[in-house]
């Protein structure tokens, strides 16, 4: 009966104090204690975005994916890398052979998905906007931009989605012949106003998604002295944790042309003896055919 009593007490004095902090807070005070699989922390790569827009955003590329990747370093529940090479990869199309040297860059820094980001044209149309009988013909312009992800161990598309927004321009009086024939500056100022939301809600998408996938790292080599493994500090590993090895399972091809890894037979155990911070030895708890390229995962 007191430990009832208590019980209540303590949720009578933390309830306003929840209140409040605010939805936000409390939105993530939830999110971090009820997320999935957030631990190892996965290792994201960014990718440049890809404008096709047409207004000329060269210089602005790189700082908008910049900007994707800060929001999601701000979670706390990756480590994230931007690859700032735009010219060096084309963007995910999918159906399309991912490129191979990016999967062999990715696959030798431990990256466990890859997030591509394409701005789509931008589309206007007429609406009417205003109190009536004041109403009149407005430009209401929608930004969009794709965002894909990539899981590098398993080469599968996890998500491939579509975030918009738009932004009416209700100050100026529009003429019909208008509507196909925005001028950039226009556009620039509809893309100022939509990107940031954007950005926060593909964070958010991108979040949800991952920590609902099962963290996975490889082998790196084996010799005498031990395995050694492409995970370490940085992901949370600590001397002692037991790893399930994977061996390569068959290759399928989709309807759409794309090949995916399926993963293999369980080839056994491996527990971690030595740490560093980005990578970590480990020894066969049984003895096993463990080779380079072999999947891990924490065992349950």
């Amino acid at each position: 009966m007191k430990n009832r009593s208590y019980i209540i007490l303590t949720a009578i004095v933390l309830f306003p104090i929840l209140l409040l902090a605010g939805c936000q807070t409390t939105a993530s005070l939830v999110s971090r204690v009820f997320t999935d699989n957030d631990w190892p922390k996965k290792r994201v790569m960014v990718m440049p975005v890809t404008d096709l827009t047409g207004i000329g955003l060269d210089r602005s590329m790189d700082t908008i994916s910049e900007e994707l990747s800060k929001i999601l370093r701000k979670t706390g529940f990756f480590n994230v890398y931007h690859q700032n090479e735009p010219k060096k990869f084309p963007f995910l199309k999918p159906g399309e052979p991912i490129d191979a040297e990016l999967m062999r860059e990715a696959r030798e820094m431990g990256i466990n998905a890859i997030i591509f980001e394409t701005l789509n044209p931008i589309e206007a149309d007429l609406v009417k906007s205003g109190v009536w009988p004041f109403r009149r013909k407005a430009q209401r312009l929608t930004i969009s931009m794709n965002i894909d992800i990539l899981d590098v161990n398993s080469g599968t598309i996890l998500l491939s989605k579509e975030i918009a927004d738009n932004i009416t321009l209700s100050d100026e009086e529009v003429e019909e012949e208008t509507e196909k024939s925005i001028d950039v500056e226009t556009k620039k100022r509809a893309l100022k106003e939509c990107l940031p939301g954007i950005l926060n809600e593909a964070a958010k998408v991108a979040s949800r998604l991952l920590n609902h996938e099962v963290w996975t790292g490889r082998i790196v080599s084996t010799d005498k002295e031990g395995i050694i493994i492409n995970a370490g500090r940085d992901v949370g590993l600590r001397q002692g944790i037991v790893l399930e090895v994977f061996g390569q399972g068959e290759c399928i091809t989709s309807l759409k042309g794309q090949t995916y890894q399926l993963p293999g037979p369980k080839v056994g155990e491996i527990k971690i003896v030595s740490i560093k911070s980005r990578h970590s030895s480990a020894e066969p708890i049984k003895e096993g055919d463990f080779k380079s390229g072999q999947i891990i995962r924490v065992k349950d």
